[in-house]
C-alpha cells in the first residue's frame, strides 16, 4: 500500500503555519525576565515574564487604506487575484458562499467571512529552478493587485512542503510539491489574530492555489489601545494563567488584535495580549506551547 505524505521545510514553527496563535521564542536562556510572583489557596505561583513584546503602548489608528468589501466580488477575484480573463459560471451556493468555475479555475469566496479559495485545474508543470525572494514579491503583488494594501500587511514567511512516499513501509526519497507564500495581516505592526493568506506556487512557479481569511475592516468600532501599565498587564496575565491551572514557566507577553464581526458585516478589533508558555519535552511526555488571552480593558 502506497502512502504519501507531505512535509514542510522551514524556520517557522508548524503551529505557526497551521495559523495557531503561537507567539516567537522566548529570551535565552539567562536573559533577565521580569519575576512575578504570588500566593493563591496556599500554592506558590511564580512565573518569568518576558515583556518586551509589550513594552511600546499601541497608538496607530486604522489606516485610512484598507481591503474593500468589493474585493469579493467575483470581477475582483477574478482579474485581481486570478488574472484570468475566462468566463466562470456558477457551480455552487450557499448561503453567503458562491463557487465559480471556468475551463482551468475554480474559486469560492464568501463575503461575510472574508475567506477565498483559488485552485488552478491546471497542474503545476516540470520542476524548474526558483529564487524565494521572487515567489515571495510575487505573491504579496498578487495580493495588492486584488486589493490588499501594504499598510495591512505583517510577517511573511517563505517555505517548501515535499512529498514523500512510503510503500510496505520504505519511504522513498522526498521530492519538491509546492512553495508557499505566508503573508500574515497586521495593523500597525500587530498582528491580526486569524486573518492571513497562503499563495502557493507550484514547482515550476505558476500560480496554483490560494486560500485567504482577510475580511474587510470597519472604519469605527475598533478598541485598539488600553490604558494598562506593564505591571497591571502582568498581574492581568498570573490571573488568566492561574485560572487555567497553571503555576509557572516563562511567559511571553505579546500584542494581538482579535476580530469580532459588526451587524453590518464588517469586522472591528480589539486589543489583546497574548501570554505564551514555550513547548515541554521530557522523556516521558511533550506538552504543546501554551497560548493563554489576556483581557487588558481596550478603549478606542
Amino acid at each position: 500500500m502506497k502512502t504519501q505524505l507531505i512535509r514542510f521545510l522551514t524556520a517557522l514553527p508548524l503551529t505557526a503555519l497551521l495559523g495557531c496563535d503561537t507567539a516567537a521564542p522566548l529570551a535565552e536562556e539567562g536573559q533577565d525576565l521580569a519575576p512575578a510572583q504570588v500566593t493563591q489557596a496556599a500554592t506558590t505561583v511564580s512565573f518569568a515574564f518576558d515583556s518586551s513584546g509589550i513594552a511600546a503602548l499601541p497608538s496607530g489608528a486604522i489606516p485610512t487604506q484598507l481591503l474593500p468589501a468589493s474585493a469579493f466580488n467575483e470581477a475582483m477575484v477574478q482579474r485581481g487575484l486570478i488574472g484570468t480573463s475566462e468566463s466562470f459560471t456558477v457551480a455552487e451556493e450557499l448561503g453567503t458562499r458562491r463557487d465559480m468555475e471556468s475551463p482551468s479555475w475554480r474559486f469560492e469566496r464568501d463575503i461575510s467571512s472574508g475567506r477565498v479559495l483559488v485552485l488552478n485545474k491546471v497542474e503545476s508543470g516540470p520542476a524548474t529552478p526558483q529564487e524565494p525572494g521572487v515567489l515571495q514579491r510575487n505573491a504579496v503583488a498578487r495580493l495588492n493587485r486584488w486589493g490588499v494594501p501594504s499598510g495591512e500587511i505583517g510577517e511573511i514567511r517563505q517555505v517548501q512542503s515535499f512529498l514523500q512516499n512510503e510503500e510496505a513501509g520504505e519511504l522513498a526519497p522526498a521530492e519538491l510539491h509546492r512553495h508557499k507564500t505566508f503573508v500574515l495581516r497586521a495593523i500597525n505592526g500587530i498582528r491580526v489574530q486569524g486573518h492571513r493568506a497562503v499563495v502557493t506556487h507550484g514547482v515550476d512557479g505558476g500560480f496554483q492555489r490560494a486560500l485567504i481569511r482577510w475580511p474587510a475592516l470597519a472604519r469605527e468600532g475598533h478598541l485598539l489601545r488600553t490604558r494598562m501599565s506593564t505591571a497591571e498587564i502582568e498581574r492581568k496575565a498570573t490571573e488568566a494563567l492561574v485560572a487555567e491551572g497553571l503555576t509557572t514557566g516563562r511567559v511571553r507577553l505579546s500584542w494581538k488584535y482579535v476580530p469580532r464581526q459588526l451587524t453590518d458585516g464588517t469586522w472591528a478589533l480589539t486589543l489583546q495580549v497574548n501570554a505564551s508558555l514555550p513547548s515541554v519535552n521530557t522523556d516521558t511526555h511533550t506538552e504543546e506551547p501554551r497560548v493563554i488571552d489576556v483581557d487588558v480593558n481596550a478603549v478606542p
